[in-house]
């Protein structure tokens, strides 16, 4: 299986450093390498226990990223 480095939730006021499953496109979809993030207002809810999410939730949904592959369905872009 390969995989990638991500920062996920650990539990409250903690954060750890990943390997997670790499994501492979399907139809409809697109794989992205994201090359810097940063977190948001919503993770810092998490991080400090205030929004219930399973452990090992990925954080930092505010990524700059190129398209490393595209699914059926999404030609062009």
């Amino acid at each position: 299986m390969e995989t990638t480095k991500a920062i996920v939730f650990a539990g409250k006021d903690r954060v750890s450093l990943a390997d997670v499953p790499r994501p492979h496109r399907g139809p409809g979809d697109a794989v992205i390498r994201i090359t810097t993030t940063t977190i948001c207002g919503t993770d810092i809810h998490i991080i400090r226990g205030e929004y219930p999410v399973r452990p090992d939730l990925v954080l930092g949904h505010e990524p700059v990223r190129t398209i490393e592959e595209l699914g059926i369905g999404l030609d062009g872009l």
